[in-house]
């Protein structure tokens, strides 16, 4: 009579998956890094046929010049931000999991660059990995992200013949210490809505057609402003959500756009008051956030305080603001976010937040979970179903 073979020990292998970025700020790197996003079928605006042609002929070698130069203002010693800190958070993960003494091993994959999703699916596999569980690092899903990361670790399966199962986290914007931890960094950034501040949640735009053909991600962001703000305790009218990063003018997109809405609420502030602005769906610091704020979000902003016209660049044709589900304030919360508010005002003071502002202090960039203590935090608990973890 044969023996039936033993099943192997159960050995998760994590995936913490991002966009990428390319592996130098040079217009050859760049040219390469973008060839692969722009030709994802979930990125580009047309057919592919015609698209591969103004890609190649056109867009590509403008587009690669000009990012290259970006990139090159937010590049560091460890490279690309969104790289090193993403290993960081890997190697992280991968203290925890060994001092709970969990069968657990991670890797983190790039949609488009390396690391690969193909490179960390092959690693996970040969470190006798029996599952995966795949952790896109955007909190709230969208076809054009989390989607091309689902299509990307299915083909990266297929080719390692990986056997066992593969479940994917499907965003985590209203995940309770997620909510905690953003409410946190904008709470130790210094902000108080007793001294007037305001806040801007800023979020990436999709195109709107994905909306019409089924994507949540507007209501999620909805959902995770909503989220955030009432752990805050703040008032609807301290806040406001926008989008940012279009990718063309040729298709609508998800508004109010975050330049038009800056300079409105620039026209809007009062003297001494502060704009603090955050971009949740953003884990870890990058392009749309190192460059993008600093070199163009915040001067914007201060110009129109400074009584200059500028460009705000929105949409001609645009819709109106659809994020609809973050419209809302729950009166039933009203005396609790009052109290949190009058705790948050003795703390201010403590503080020093009651003393008069300079007009540096104007704009505030709240910056991503990035590799604190909270991130990693976040990263556990969401994780935490799925590996076993109970700590």
């Amino acid at each position: 009579m044969s023996k039936k073979k033993a099943a192997a020990p159960r050995k998760v292998g994590v995936i913490i998956a991002n966009t990428g970025t390319p592996e130098a700020p040079t217009c050859k790197a760049v040219k390469k890094y973008l060839s692969q996003f722009l030709m994802d079928p979930r990125i580009c605006p047309m057919p592919r046929p015609v698209w591969w042609t103004l890609l190649h002929t056109s867009i590509l070698r403008k587009r690669s010049r000009a990012s290259a130069e970006k990139y090159e203002k937010i590049w560091t010693e460890e490279g690309s931000p969104l790289i090193a800190i993403t290993a960081s958070l890997e190697r992280g993960l991968n203290e925890h999991y060994a001092e709970q003494g969990l069968p657990v091993v991670v890797r983190a994959g790039m949609s488009y660059g390396k690391p690969s999703l193909k490179q960390a699916v092959r690693e996970l596999k040969e470190e006798g990995c029996t599952e995966l569980v795949v952790l896109p690092m955007y909190p709230q899903s969208a076809f054009s992200t989390t989607g091309s990361v689902s299509d990307g670790v299915a083909k990266a399966v297929r080719r390692a013949r990986f056997k066992g199962d593969v479940r994917l986290i499907d965003g985590y914007g209203e995940d309770a210490t997620y909510v905690r931890a953003v409410a946190a960094s904008i709470r130790n950034a210094g902000f108080s809505e007793e001294s007037g501040d305001r806040l801007l949640f800023s979020f990436h735009s999709i195109p709107l057609k994905d909306i019409e053909a089924g994507d949540t991600y507007e209501l999620q962001t909805g959902a995770t402003s909503l989220a955030v703000a009432g752990e805050l305790g703040l008032d609807r009218r301290a806040w406001t959500i926008s989008y940012q990063s279009r990718f063309d003018k040729g298709r609508t997109w998800l508004s109010p756009f975050t330049r038009p809405t800056l300079e409105r609420l620039a026209q809007a502030a009062e003297p001494g008051s502060r704009l603090f602005m955050v971009c949740p769906n953003f884990s870890v610091d990058c392009l749309e956030t190192l460059y993008d704020v600093p070199y163009e979000l915040e001067p914007l902003y201060r110009a129109v305080l400074a009584g200059q016209k500028v460009n705000a660049d929105e949409e001609p044709g645009a819709l109106e603001n659809t994020g609809k589900a973050a419209s809302h304030c729950d009166d039933a919360h009203a005396d609790l976010a009052a109290a949190r508010r009058r705790r948050r005002a003795v703390e201010d003071f403590h503080r020093g937040a009651h003393r008069q502002r300079s007009d540096e202090e104007a704009f505030v960039y709240v910056p991503c979970l990035n590799r604190s203590k909270a991130h990693l935090k976040v990263l556990t608990a969401v994780l935490a179903p799925y590996v076993g973890d109970t700590e």
